[in-house]
Order: C-alpha cells, then sequence, then structure tokens
C-alpha cells in the first residue's frame, strides 16, 4: 500500500495528537555539566589532584575480607537491629511493596528436610502471587493485564506441583539474567507500573551476574523458568540461563584463586584470539577464572550444554581490555577512576533493562576491590563502624559541614531511600557521585530529568536532606 506526503502527514499528526492531547516525543535531558559543578569535576584528573595519596592502599585485601565477614555475621544473626537505635535503624518494613523476593540473608536450604524447603517455596510464591495481584500491571506497551492473562502468569508459578520431596538442586547463571517476581513469558514480558513520570518494569527483583550460583528450587509450569534462591533472594530466571553442577564443581569455579575482575562498565568475551566474534560479556566487578595464571587474555565462562548440565569452554578478551588480575588494589585513585567509567549511564531502578540504580551502582564500583557490600542502602552503615546520624533539623549550612568532616572518595552516605559517594566541596557545598532518577526545573522554568550517573551537588535529589543520614567509611 503506497502512502501520498499528505496522508502520511496526517497519519504522523494522528501519533502525536491522539485523542485531542499533545505528547512530548522525549524527555528534556539536564546538560552534562549541573548546576553547581564545573566542566573538569568530570575528569579523573582533578580529583586526583585532591588527592595527598592517591595511590596509598586503604586497605589490604585480607581487611576487606574481614569487613565481608563481620557483616555476614551481623545480618545472619537472628534479630541484627535489636540494640539499634531507632533514628539509625533501617526502615526495610516496606520493601516488600517493590521486592518481595529480597532477603537480607539468603539462607542455606540445603540443610532443610524437604518439607521445609517446599512450605518455604510455596509462602515465597504466594508472597509473589499475592505482589501480582495487589496492584495493577502492564505489559512492556504499558497496557493493563486483564485477570485471565494473570491467571495465567500463576498457572505458570505451579504452585500445586510443589511437593514435599522436594530436593535442592544446584546451579549457575551462565549469562548476567533477570531475577524476576513472575515467570512473564513472551511477549508479556513486564510488569509495568508507572511511578512519578516513569514506567518501571517492577516484576524485576535484580539482575542476576555472570557465574553466580544459585539453589534451583522449582520448575515452572512449562519448564522455561526456574524459581531459585541466590544472594539477591528469590524470584524466577529463565532456565536456559541456569546450568546444574554438584556443588563442589561449581565452588571450585567460582572460588578459583587465579582470577580477574571486570573493571569497566562492560566487556565483551570473545570465540577467537582476534576478538572478531563476541560469545558474551561481562559487568563491573564480574569475577571470572582465568585458564592460566600467566596469560590474562583467556577466560573459563561458564556454559550450560543441550542437557543443562555446567561446563565451562575458553573465551579470549582484547588486549588491554578493562580487567584486573585478582582485585583491584584499593586506592583513592583507582576509586575515582572506576567509578567515573559509569558516569551518563542511564537509570535502571528495577534493573529490568540490565542497568544500574544507585545501590547496584555502588556495589559494582566497589565490589572491584573484593567488597560485598548489602544490597539495600540503608544497610551500608552496618557495613562499617560509624554510629553517627545526621538530622535534618540542624539545618542545611549544618549538614554540608557534617557531611564534609567525612573523608571523600571512600565514604557512602546514605538516607535510606537513596545512597551517594561523596567526592568533596565546591564552595562549601558536598559534591557528589550519583546515580538517580530524578530531575529539576532550570531558571527558564524548564524542567530537565538527569536520571544517571553524574557528578551533582548536595541539591539533588531534592528529598535527601530532609531524612536521617548516616554514613559508611570504607577504611
Amino acid at each position: 500500500m503506497k502512502y501520498t506526503n499528505k496522508v502520511f502527514g496526517c497519519i504522523l499528526l494522528g501519533l502525536i495528537f491522539a485523542g485531542g492531547q499533545a505528547y512530548a516525543e522525549l524527555y528534556n535531558r539536564a546538560p552534562d555539566v549541573l548546576p553547581g559543578t564545573l566542566p573538569e569535576m568530570r575528569t579523573s584528573d582533578y580529583w586526583v589532584q585532591k588527592m595527598s595519596k592517591p595511590d596509598e592502599v586503604i586497605l589490604t585485601l585480607d581487611a576487606i575480607r574481614k569487613m565481608n565477614d563481620v557483616y555476614r555475621k551481623f545480618i545472619a544473626s537472628p534479630d541484627p537491629f535489636k540494640d539499634v537505635p531507632a533514628d539509625r535503624r533501617p526502615i526495610l518494613t516496606d520493601l516488600a511493596y517493590w521486592w518481595p523476593g529480597h532477603v537480607s540473608m539468603a539462607p542455606d536450604l540445603r540443610v532443610l528436610p524437604p518439607k521445609a524447603v517446599a512450605d518455604t517455596v510455596r509462602t515465597r510464591i504466594k508472597a509473589e502471587i499475592k505482589f501480582m495481584r495487589g496492584k495493577e500491571f502492564g505489559n512492556y506497551l504499558a497496557v493493563r493485564y486483564s485477570s485471565g492473562q494473570l491467571d495465567k502468569f500463576e498457572k505458570e508459578m505451579a504452585l500445586d506441583r510443589v511437593n514435599d520431596e522436594m530436593k535442592v538442586r544446584e546451579g549457575i547463571a551462565v549469562r548476567y539474567t533477570r531475577l524476576r517476581n513472575v515467570p512473564s513469558f513472551f511477549p508479556e514480558q513486564q510488569g509495568i507500573t508507572e511511578n512519578a513520570k516513569t514506567r518501571w518494569d517492577q516484576w524485576n527483583v535484580a539482575i542476576l551476574k555472570i557465574a553466580r550460583p544459585v539453589m534451583v528450587l522449582h520448575p515452572s509450569l512449562s519448564g522455561e523458568y526456574l524459581f531459585v534462591l541466590c544472594g539477591e533472594g528469590y524470584g524466577w530466571v529463565r532456565s536456559e540461563d541456569i546450568a546444574f553442577g554438584d556443588k563442589k564443581e561449581i565452588d571450585a569455579y567460582v572460588n578459583s584463586p587465579n582470577f580477574l575482575v571486570c573493571t569497566g562498565d562492560r566487556i565483551q568475551y570473545y570465540s577467537d584470539e582476534s576478538c572478531t566474534y563476541s560469545s558474551g560479556w561481562m559487568g563491573m566487578g564480574d569475577r571470572i577464572p582465568l585458564v592460566s595464571k600467566g596469560n590474562s587474555r583467556t577466560v573459563k565462562v561458564p556454559v550450560r550444554k543441550a542437557n543443562g548440565k555446567f561446563t565451562n569452554e575458553t573465551a579470549w578478551l582484547p588486549r588491554n581490555t578493562d580487567v584486573s588480575v585478582g582485585w583491584l588494589p584499593y586506592t583513592r585513585r583507582n576509586v575515582v577512576v572506576t567509578a567515573l567509567k559509569l558516569l551518563d549511564n542511564p537509570y535502571d531502578w528495577s534493573g529490568a533493562f540490565f542497568g544500574r540504580q544507585h545501590e547496584t551502582t555502588y556495589r559494582d564500583i566497589f565490589s572491584v576491590f573484593g567488597f560485598e557490600l548489602p544490597w539495600h542502602g540503608g544497610l551500608f552503615t552496618f557495613f562499617g563502624h560509624n554510629q553517627e546520624v545526621m538530622h535534618p533539623n540542624i539545618g542545611k549550612e549544618s549538614q554540608y559541614k557534617m557531611i564534609l568532616q567525612h573523608e571523600p572518595f571512600i565514604t557512602v552516605q546514605s538516607c535510606g531511600g537513596h545512597a551517594q559517594l561523596l567526592l568533596g566541596d565546591y564552595n562549601g557545598v558536598p559534591i557528589v557521585f550519583d546515580q538517580h532518577g530524578y530531575g529539576y526545573t532550570d531558571e527558564n522554568k524548564k524542567d530537565l530529568e538527569i536520571r544517571r550517573c553524574c557528578i551533582g551537588d548536595q541539591r539533588w535529589p531534592t528529598y535527601f536532606l530532609t531524612r536521617n543520614v548516616t554514613f559508611l567509611e570504607l577504611k
């Protein structure tokens, strides 16, 4: 069918003015250099020049491991916040409203009898069904699901097939994949909700990274999804992204003493030495075993055979790519250089687009040094020793002074619902490396959206200083 220019123009106008209402094509992008900052602040050289000891190793690997162990022991206790003052205690009770699959510490279901595992799976799936039916969700076109469509999703969860003879199987992710609240098969993959001006896929719990171990608990009705438990929590993962193996085999692979760490935002690995054909990718903080100790170009990537079994195969990395053999030394220079590799990356609240939000951004930055930060920003302060709480009633000037008493480059500050990396100050106002989904109105009354990793001052997000703020100094 052929269209004249006049007919095509009418069609286009009909799309733009659908229903008699005009719609903006895109949001207005805030400038790279945000108000209150300087262009040179977007470079690592600017910040390195302000460091007295840029290449000093702040903590050894053993000290970092000790911090990881202390936090794991703390959060695994029956009531870790029992003796914590109310103003410092994290508010985690309402998180089921957003992420019913998340857990502060993943239990070891392998040690439980089959009936106890089955009861746990039933409870968790029922919570997801309640979540799915408790709010209105839409597909990737933001069209609301019908009750019949939700029935299909619930049927796919196969709750009636959970039996008291369940066995926990060991698995490993062979590529980046989504950990989901709902096993939402193609094409109705997303659980779209609207938060402020943005529509998010709220059926996503987290990103499950390549080479992450999982406990496989239950298959969906079609077998397209698996219900798993991992460090990120409970959720549904596509079956094709998980390989099965025994625990010793997977542990040996994951904890290989000869490994490299991805120190870039995202790097490809290849099927051949010339690095012509990509076979996959890894992201910041990912740890992959080396084929041989002296060769940083060949790695053992996890693979799922057609029969579902786990194996590994050799893949190639480009020369001089963004990796570190072993953990990257924990220095101030390395913190800033690593962070700025993520500058301008879009904000991805639920991780449904394989992006990052504020917590996962800082977890990835510090994971290249071996830190295992908590999944939620409200828990960051408990990874360290800082007991202080900054209250909003002290006023903005006092808040600025209190913030700037902390060491830049290694301090993450959190208001419970958001976190920032302190870089320093400009004219007495704290400057932070941030990742958020907000914007601002400029002097011309024009709405501008940031919604990305940025260098900003303490004005954004606007609610940050209206809440209690706690601090994590990683030293």
